[in-house]
């Protein structure tokens, strides 16, 4: 019986990277709850971990922080930069999920003016010319990322209707599954 040779090594090792690949998308695009971040609502064994208030800028300058907006309903807080491909993805699917959930959730689009390339010029020109009409955040301090340990943008995350955290993503998501997301939080 003849040995496999160097070219079907290469073939196969070629089909490993790409599900290795494929894998690896997936868990990054999809919604997940990550323990290094929160508790997963499901898990009744586990504590609920509550989301920190904070205080942002809306759209006009006034400073607003996430309890005097909650009104005890489930939340979306997104972080993102105008310059980040990745992050305008995100930001259609808020905006679609925010058409069809409308009131019931607290939606805060919450941008980071001062990353060393975003302003909040470039964040109000893109809002403007895309015509979403969720509502924006400012963190012009650059303390409410570290507060949630944002350490990648897009970063989503879903509070539950009792201010504790539900879950969790880093990347974009598509709009049925962010939906699904608040759906199932409590």
């Amino acid at each position: 019986m003849r040995k496999p040779g160097s070219k079907f090594w290469l073939i196969l090792a070629g089909i490993a990277l790409i599900i290795g690949c494929a894998i690896a998308t997936s868990k990054l695009n999809g919604f997940y709850n990550s323990e290094a971040h929160l508790t997963a609502a499901t898990d009744s064994d586990k504590p609920k971990v509550e989301a920190p208030d904070f205080y942002v800028y809306d759209m006009e300058g006034n400073k607003v922080s996430l309890s005097s907006l909650r009104d005890g309903r489930k939340a979306v807080i997104n972080f993102w930069v105008s310059w980040e491909g990745d992050c305008v993805v995100g930001l259609e699917s808020c905006e679609a999920a925010y058409k069809e959930l409308g009131e019931d959730v607290l939606f805060m689009m919450v941008d980071l003016p001062n990353d060393g390339r975003e302003t909040e010029d470039m964040a109000k020109s893109l809002i403007a010319s895309k015509g979403w009409t969720f509502p924006v955040y400012f963190d012009t301090d650059n303390e409410v990322y570290q507060y949630y340990d944002v350490t990648g943008l897009p970063s989503t995350y879903i509070l539950n209707s009792d201010s504790t955290f539900y879950g969790f993503t880093q990347g974009s998501l598509e709009t049925s599954a962010l939906i699904d997301a608040i759906n199932n939080a409590h």
